[in-house]
């Protein structure tokens, strides 16, 4: 009978409910095996070892795929990226809150998880028993279970809940469970149209309670004991941290009170300097009930009271032992701001808290006010203000203060300021920015805060305060700021600069202006020597040369011998080919447009061949463009060196070739002439300017010239133009 119950346990029944009980203990049996199967390897062989650890290894992830989760611990305890996998779940839990109808929290005897139904249910309640089949979620915070099919076993009663500190619910590890809180009632507000918030102060941290309840239907909670049976949540970010905690409560039932608010009529007026000493009361604290003159209100609920109430008598103590500092004003903050006047006698109750130097009271409220007369300010050394003795006072600095900056803050403006050596700072709480220079000289009335404390021994000094100012009256001038302010000095050097920039940006403008009049007065120069120039070659030279063709002609007509007759032909043709010259060289004179390029001026020189000289040969390619002068400059080189190819040379072939490459510009002019000695001839001879203008025009475009030639073999002039050196 055993033996058949045990068949049936381990999956030879149609019961699916069995299933996973089945497979967790093939699961054991399987792993029983093969951890005795690895034990005996290991004695025998480490190769037979390492072989039967992969088996296991193989085997355990076969299974492990197959079987659903059937318990929350293990579905909780996913990492991120197996949740992602859409693992089965098979899991049998209680309901333990509802969010709506979208999300429930599970709990079984392991952990607990969150549900997500698609479509939503609205039949679930807090207590029902249910057994979820579906896939992994990742969730916000730990995996869930996206829910393909649920059903209700019965209802019994909620989870059981488990005692949590704000330590436990900070660490996550109660997340989505039930817990009991227990804590002191500290605030009560509503957190949407049909949901309130608790405030619960457990211990010196206070924990957000939420509550699916409205406002209206809570009972007396503020300063009351309180037990709470809750959901643990939290706020999530995006990186799946928990920022922090916070607990969910589906109605006030679940609120317990275990200790009633004391009557505020019952609660004894209260010093400020016996709060949070020894032995006061239980922690946390309950509701203190103090009364005083306000020294200063602002809109956010900060007061500060001057207290009414003496303190109790000193208790015996050594001489040797210096009287601590007593501060007879309260920092408070109240729970919702009340216009307040300083001058009021106001009675006010809250919560005892440690806050910076000196008790303070939090989530307070006003009793009853009065009015009194205005409080009088406290005359202090800034050695008494930074010690601690004065902190939340209202105090009047007599060690004046040099204002150094100021700048607007996230309520106002704050003001560094230096006094004595000493910085300090003082915050002023308002929209415009204060009316005062740098460097001004003034006294400071405020409240004292103590900003950091150091500890000595066992005793807590004061290191350094700031103050609180009331308003812009409680800045007394005493001597304005020097005119030559460290801003007004940057200014004027500013100034000063800009002036220095736009003297040297005019001179530089009066430079180039000159350079362009300079530049227009050597172009009018040099038209107006060319038109000279031009002139007189017409008028003189020219002129001749018509006379003496025309004699020459005359001469034609009369009967002469041969060789007289082919002299004086000669002779006219060579006076046409000078007057042609001539003409060319006035007409160049004249020409005052821009020049043409150097291939088209290159083309004009062809066309202006005589007509009976040999025919000259272009071998032009493109060339980069280049400034007007150095293209006139070149043309006239080509010219020359033409001329001289005709005139000196008798050439019968001339060719003229121009090309470029990135680095240089070539102008070459070869022919099959009678050559001659370079040497000797294109240094200067008598009469001879020819080869001398041509050095002269290259030295002036940065070019150079080479002559090759012997006699009876032709010449080859080369101009080489570097084109990084290109001038105008």
């Amino acid at each position: 009978m055993t033996e058949k119950m045990t068949n049936d346990e381990c999956g030879m029944t149609n019961d699916r409910r069995r299933t996973p009980a089945c497979a967790v203990r093939r699961f054991f049996l399987v792993s029983s095996f093969v951890i005795a199967s690895l034990r005996f390897l290991l004695r025998s062989s480490t190769r037979f070892a390492v072989l039967a650890v992969s088996l296991c290894s193989v085997l355990h992830s076969s299974f492990a795929a197959g079987a659903p989760l059937t318990r929350a611990i293990d579905i909780r305890m996913l990492p991120y990226e197996r949740s992602l996998e859409k693992l089965p779940v098979d899991l049998t839990a209680t309901v333990g809150f509802v969010e709506n109808s979208g999300t429930a929290f599970v709990q079984d005897d392991t952990a607990g998880t969150h549900l997500h139904f698609r479509p939503a249910r609205n039949d679930l309640r807090v207590g029902d028993h249910v057994r979820i089949q579906g896939t992994t979620t990742a969730g916000l915070y730990f995996p869930g279970v996206d829910v393909a099919q649920l059903q209700i076993l019965g209802h019994e009663a909620p989870p059981m809940a488990v005692p949590a500190s704000y330590d436990d619910l900070a660490t996550g590890r109660l997340h989505y469970q039930r817990v009991i809180v227990e804590g002191l009632g500290r605030t009560l507000t509503p957190l949407d149209e049909n949901r309130s918030l608790l405030r619960l102060a457990i211990g010196s941290r206070v924990l957000e309670v939420r509550v699916d309840a409205p406002l209206e239907s809570a009972p007396a909670l503020i300063d009351a004991r309180l037990r709470i049976t809750a959901l643990a949540a939290g706020g999530i970010n995006d990186r799946r941290q928990l920022v922090f905690p916070y607990i969910r409560v589906t109605d006030w039932k679940d609120v317990v009170i275990t200790k009633a608010a004391p009557a505020l009529e019952a609660l004894p007026i209260t010093s400020v300097v016996t709060l949070l000493q020894f032995g006061a009361a239980d922690e946390p604290h309950h509701r203190a009930r103090i009364r005083g003159t306000v020294l200063a209100a602002y809109p956010d609920g900060r007061v500060f009271l001057r207290d009414a109430t003496p303190p109790p008598p000193p208790r015996d103590t050594s001489k040797d032992i210096p009287k601590p500092p007593q501060s007879p004003s309260i920092a408070i903050r109240l729970t919702t701001p009340v216009s307040l006047t300083p001058g009021q006698h106001a009675e006010i109750i809250g919560f005892p808290i440690m806050a910076g130097f000196s008790a303070s009271l939090a989530d307070a409220l006003v009793l009853a006010t009065e009015p009194d007369e205005s409080p009088v300010a406290a005359v202090v050394s800034l050695k008494e203000f930074q010690d601690g003795s004065h902190d939340a006072d209202l105090v009047h600095l007599t060690t004046p203060a040099v204002l150094n900056d100021y700048f607007r803050s996230a309520d106002g403006f704050e003001l560094r300021l230096t006094s004595q050596g000493t910085p300090l700072r003082a915050f002023l709480i308002q929209s415009d920015p204060p009316e005062l220079d740098i460097g001004t000289s003034v006294e400071l009335t405020g409240i004292c805060l103590v900003e950091s404390s150091t500890d000595k021994g066992f005793r807590s000094q004061a290191e350094r305060a700031s103050l609180l100012l009331r308003s812009a009256d409680d800045i007394q001038v005493i001597h304005s700021a020097p005119f030559w302010t460290p801003g007004r000095l940057v200014l004027a050097s500013s100034i000063l600069a800009g002036l220095v920039l736009l003297a040297f940006i005019w001179i530089a403008a009066q430079r180039r202006q000159i350079g362009i009049l300079s530049s227009r007065i050597v172009q009018q120069a040099t038209l107006d020597e060319r038109q000279r120039i031009a002139r007189e070659f017409h008028d003189t030279l020219e002129q001749e040369l018509t006379g003496l063709s025309l004699r020459l002609d005359a001469a034609t007509t009369r009967p002469l011998e041969d060789k007289a007759r082919t002299l004086i032909e000669t002779s006219r043709s060579l006076v046409s080919r000078i007057q042609s010259e001539a003409r060319n060289l006035v007409a160049d004179l004249r020409d005052t447009e821009q020049p043409p390029e150097l291939i088209s001026a290159l083309h004009e020189i062809q066309l202006r061949m005589p007509p009976n000289a040999p025919a000259l040969k272009l071998d032009l390619h493109p060339i980069p463009p280049i400034p007007g002068p150095v293209s006139h400059h070149l043309r006239m080189i080509a010219q020359e060196a033409i001329t001289n190819a005709l005139k000196h040379a008798q050439a019968t072939e001339i060719t003229l070739h121009l090309s470029a490459t990135a680095d240089a510009l070539t102008l070459r002019l070869t022919d099959n002439g009678q050559g001659f000695a370079p040497a000797a001839a294109t240094t200067g001879q008598p009469g001879h300017f020819g080869c001398m203008g041509i050095r002269e025009r290259c030295r002036k475009i940065n070019a150079n010239v080479d002559w090759q030639s012997q006699p009876k073999q032709g010449t080859m002039v080369t101009v080489l133009l570097p084109l990084d050196r290109l001038t105008t």
